[in-house]
């Protein structure tokens, strides 16, 4: 700084030297943008290893106990997604499928997929439900995606990847949310299904169980090593929004359209997340108690802090969603219980999860793009087991 203000007392009536000396300057300005920039990068290193998760970009924060994250500017070096590599917090070599490594011939797939794009145009994100693909379109737009997902075909994916979706009368959504999201995660070079995890029946809806249920059948039917645990009506702008999973769980859908790209509150966890099957397990995955709308995400993401774990985001300026309007269901009304579910939700959280589930498999349906199963839940019995009738 001490430079640039003799350059520009020295160049004060004379043209030729102000020419040079603003060329002078801006190398000087230069020079401290990147001496800051790299000096930020190295300090958020060191000071969070352990949140130096696979596919969070250098300079990413994580939120727990209510601290707020850090968000970067749109375009800046900090957008760069920087994966996997040697990282500490990397999978374990356990976490691999070794069905597909010994199966597979193929190199392992870059750690930077070659074909992303960034942030996509808004006028390529199919948000109207009207202008929907039907599904013979989209069977027809996508060939090579059979039995729910696909996989690279010309390296080995580095993760396998579950993507569940909870709905019921949102078949036009569902289409959409595939129309955009399987071309990103074949960008993203993985192997993936999507398990679209329907709710029969005329019961309150109960999408934290859902959730726990689509854990259930895709560790049977597909075994992956990551979870994707999604809203049908959130598409994703920005492909370098990595879907994989990392040291910690991971907060997918931070800066959403609706709440004007920005965290609505610093403990949300809700939307679109990204667990192993390790840290859904010991967390116990959700309540099955929360029926209705409401209060599900606030307690899940108080069990991923009693469990010893934080939650990790990317970016606001990579973490952005689209959300598609509608609505509010009839049989989807406020649950009335949920800050009381909430308030005593550590007393439960034990015994009241994964490992209490209830349900009853009516249909399993394989429409190419997703795996659909139909479940029948009993609210009536759930809530008597936990003394709340």
């Amino acid at each position: 700084t001490m430079w640039c203000r003799r350059l520009a007392t020295l160049a004060r009536g004379h043209p030729y030297r102000s020419a040079c000396a603003l060329l002078a300057l801006f190398a000087c300005t230069q020079l401290m943008i990147n001496s800051s920039l790299v000096c930020s990068l190295l300090f958020s290193q060191r000071a969070e290893p352990a949140i130096y998760t696979p596919g969070l970009p250098l300079g990413g924060r994580h939120i727990a106990n209510g601290t707020a994250p850090t968000s970067a500017a749109a375009g800046s070096l900090i957008d760069l997604p920087l994966l996997d590599g040697n990282s500490s917090a990397s999978l374990a070599e356990a976490d691999l499928d070794p069905a597909d490594s010994a199966a597979s011939k193929l190199p392992l797939c870059p750690n930077v997929p070659p074909k992303l794009r960034g942030l996509l145009p808004k006028a390529e994100i199919l948000s109207d439900p009207v202008r929907s693909p039907s599904w013979s379109e989209l069977a027809a737009q996508f060939p090579d995606v059979r039995h729910g997902g696909s996989r690279p075909a010309d390296c080995q994916a580095r993760q396998r990847v579950a993507i569940v979706v909870p709905f019921r009368n949102r078949d036009a959504h569902l289409r959409l949310f595939l129309a955009n999201l399987v071309p990103m995660l074949q960008r993203q070079q993985l192997h993936f299904k999507v398990f679209a995890i329907e709710q029969a029946g005329t019961t309150r809806f109960n999408r934290a169980m859902l959730f726990n249920i689509g854990f259930k059948e895709a560790m049977r039917l597909f075994k992956p090593n990551c979870f994707i645990f999604h809203d049908v009506d959130l598409l994703p702008e920005h492909d370098h929004n990595m879907y994989r999973c990392g040291a910690h769980p991971r907060h997918m859908s931070a800066a959403v359209d609706k709440f004007k790209y920005r965290l609505p509150y610093a403990t949300i966890f809700g939307g679109a997340c990204a667990l192993t099957p390790r840290q859904f397990e010991a967390i116990n995955g959700f309540s099955n108690l929360f029926f209705g709308w409401g209060g599900e995400d606030d307690d899940f993401a108080n069990r991923v802090v009693w469990s010893g774990f934080k939650i990790s985001r990317y970016p606001l300026s990579i973490a952005r969603y689209t959300m598609i309007k509608h609505k509010t269901e009839e049989k989807n009304k406020p649950n009335p219980m949920r800050f009381k579910l909430i308030k005593f939700g550590k007393k439960r959280w034990h015994s009241d999860g994964l490992n209490s589930l209830q349900y009853t498999v009516s249909r399993v349906q394989d429409r190419q793009l997703a795996y659909f199963i139909s479940v029948e839940i009993p609210e009536s019995q759930i809530l008597r087991r936990a003394k709340l009738l």
